[in-house]
């Protein structure tokens, strides 16, 4: 038996994650010869090589002590991704061994959460000695074009609420500060990854904007997670259209309001106490094709599939394999020209 298909087929048993559907779906299209990819490109459509993952969607897949990580690497492959974007983990491997383990898996890495992922741990962002070692890092993943951070975690006024305009004011010059650096460093600069608590309301402003305003665009630009945005109650087409240019990549994660959702909105926001649940991209309430023609150019972007709760079998019983595969599905189909 081919090794690459006895793999597949280790798949389901060994990562404990994946019905026999599921499976077949992963699998169906490398086994079957196709490729996948857009006919045609253009600005309109996402390039097959712009689809990427934000690798924690598969956290459950790797395992915990990580026997799984080839496994997964070549599942999502299979499902079409050829951009990972790190959690903030190596899973105990030099950053060099890292990079070519993906590679050899059809894979690479462009992005990174750095920092800390949790409260009170140390954040590599607050000195200099640690955002150097943040900058060698990223040179050898993949020669990073832009440098950032998963949450505020570690900043002064950071963690995840409750945010205040005043914590976006204390946040943008420390942002600021770290993107200064990244760009004397060669980087294009830095980033960062929003939440639903950035968009509460003060005096009927979404204080995200405080940030957008007080950050320096030659430095600070932003990966937009746009299943937040709409967690928020915000518009994601509306946020694009205003402040795309200050985008440099995006989240694609999809929601569905559901009264007996797992998940409740931040309070302060548009949508604040309001349930919801994380589905799989494209069978839930974002309008992905509208969302996305704000773009003028979709080969500007970079999209990072996405889903937090992909792993866990109660709630998304295919699994994760599963999720990426229909992700990929979903982005494969938006056509923008159709708007």
């Amino acid at each position: 038996m081919d090794h690459k298909v006895s793999r597949r087929l280790v798949l389901g048993a060994g990562a404990g994650v994946l019905t026999t559907g599921a499976l077949a779906a992963t699998a169906g299209p490398a086994l079957a010869g196709s490729s996948y990819g857009h006919s045609g490109g253009g600005p309109n459509t996402i390039p097959a090589d712009r689809v990427g993952l934000q690798i924690f969607t598969v956290r459950e897949l790797i395992g915990a002590d990580f026997k799984n990580l080839e496994i997964a690497l070549e599942a999502v492959h299979d499902a079409g991704v050829r951009e990972l974007e790190l959690a903030g983990t190596y899973y105990e491997k030099t950053t060099a061994q890292l990079k070519s383990l993906v590679q050899s898996y059809g894979l690479k890495i462009v992005s990174n959460h750095f920092g800390p992922r949790g409260a009170g741990l140390p954040n590599p962002w607050a000195t200099y000695d640690g955002r150097m070692q943040i900058f060698e890092d990223a040179r050898t993943l993949g020669r990073f074009p832009y440098v950032g951070t998963g949450s505020a975690f570690g900043f002064d006024g950071g963690g995840f609420g409750p945010f205040t305009g005043e914590n976006m004011k204390v946040l943008a010059d420390q942002f600021n500060k770290c993107g200064e650096h990244a760009v004397k460093q060669g980087f294009g600069g830095f980033f960062f990854h929003n939440h639903d608590s950035e968009f509460k309301l003060e005096k009927g402003r979404p204080i995200f904007e405080i940030l957008l305003d007080r950050t320096d665009p030659r430095y600070v630009k932003f990966e937009v997670d746009l299943g937040w945005v709409s967690v928020a109650g915000e518009d994601p087409y509306a946020w694009i259209k205003k402040h795309g240019k200050r985008f440099i990549a995006f989240h694609i994660k999809d929601i569905k309001w559901d009264p007996n959702g797992n998940r409740t909105a931040a309070a302060g926001t548009r949508a604040g106490g309001r349930k919801f649940r994380f589905v799989d991209v494209g069978k839930g309430d974002v309008d992905w094709t509208r969302t996305l023609s704000a773009l003028k150019d979709l080969r500007d972007y970079r999209f990072f599939l996405e889903y937090d709760d992909a792993g866990n079998l109660e709630l998304n019983p295919p699994g994760s394999a599963n999720t990426v595969w229909r992700g990929c599905s979903a982005l494969d189909s938006i056509n923008t020209k159709r708007r």
